[in-house]
């Protein structure tokens, strides 16, 4: 059977992390899914995880070779089955209600809805920091980059086969900034003004993967710069200033208060009760062939060549 919702999801040793991502898809209330997982290249054992997933709404795919996230993307929407399609990192964790709020909503939109939602930011260790500061207002130009916190997208896979990503490897930490900015004339993009992600970015900051996002933004501006469109210069002057101000303040250790300036605090009780979500997340029991505990009769497509 055709599932509803294709979600997509490439990795390279993501770390223990993968775990709680995967057990996050199976917690949905929505379960009409199928899990794509794509490897580029890990060498932590995540791979072999995968493989042991017993469900056959997952697949898995790997070739050997490390591609970069931007043409993995493209893989995995051309491999996808489902009339949409979800994005998913490897590292963070969706919301029980995510899928069932967004495909709600969806089905009742044309083809050129994209659908975001808020986030909480959590820490290395699943604590919950904060609310993630979005954008609720559809913006145009260089604006577009900030569109949405991209591990929450989810459109239709016509949406996603129209505008693909950009391969360029100078994108490849930027690609959906780089994706927002260029279909944001010919898109309508919607967020839900709720938390539905657990977007992991306090306590794994890395300077190398910042530099390459940011050279990514630059480019971009620059592009825009070149057409003539408004706020162009602008951006290219704050992205080269933000390279350099997480530049300094990673060499003297303070990178984590620039990372806080994304998110806001939330009263106690809200932490609360948001970790009392990812605790039912962190109980789900993952079928696997190793724990001899399959799920529904099929044929699980393991290790497929592309």
């Amino acid at each position: 059977m055709t599932p509803q919702i294709s979600i997509i999801l490439a990795f390279r040793n993501p770390g223990p992390d993968f775990r709680l991502a995967i057990q996050s898809v199976f917690a949905q209330t929505f379960s009409d899914w199928e899990l794509l997982l794509m490897d580029d290249g890990s060498t932590d054992g995540a791979l072999e995880f995968a493989r042991d997933l017993a469900d056959p709404r997952v697949r898995v795919f790997s070739d050997g070779l490390s591609l970069n996230l931007n043409n993995r993307l493209n893989q995995l929407i051309d491999l996808a089955r489902a009339p949409y399609i979800a994005r998913m990192d490897g590292d963070d964790m969706m919301h029980p209600e995510r899928l069932e709020k967004q495909y709600a909503l969806l089905r009742d939109c044309d083809s050129d809805t994209v659908i975001g939602t808020g986030a909480y930011t959590i820490d290395a260790a699943s604590r919950v920091m904060g609310l993630r500061r979005m954008c609720l207002r559809q913006q145009g130009g260089y604006s577009a980059t900030k569109s949405f916190i991209h591990p929450t997208v989810i459109a239709s896979a016509e949406w996603f086969r129209r505008y693909r990503y950009s391969e360029s490897f100078i994108f490849h930490r930027s690609q959906d900034a780089e994706l927002w900015v260029r279909s944001s004339a010919g898109s309508r993009f919607v967020t839900i003004d709720q938390p539905l992600l657990f977007y992991r970015e306090v306590g794994t900051f890395s300077l190398e993967k910042y530099i390459g996002t940011r050279l990514g933004m630059v480019v971009l501006a620059s592009r825009l710069a070149r057409e003539s469109r408004i706020g162009a210069a602008y951006g290219i002057s704050i992205e080269v200033a933000k390279l350099w101000v997480m530049a300094v303040a990673a060499t003297f250790g303070v990178s984590s208060r620039i990372v806080s300036q994304r998110y806001t605090k939330v009263a106690s009780s809200d932490v609360a009760e948001a970790e009392a979500i990812i605790d039912r997340i962190k109980a789900v029991r993952l079928p696997t062939f190793s724990s001899g505990v399959p799920t529904s009769a099929g044929v699980l497509e393991l290790s497929v060549q592309v």
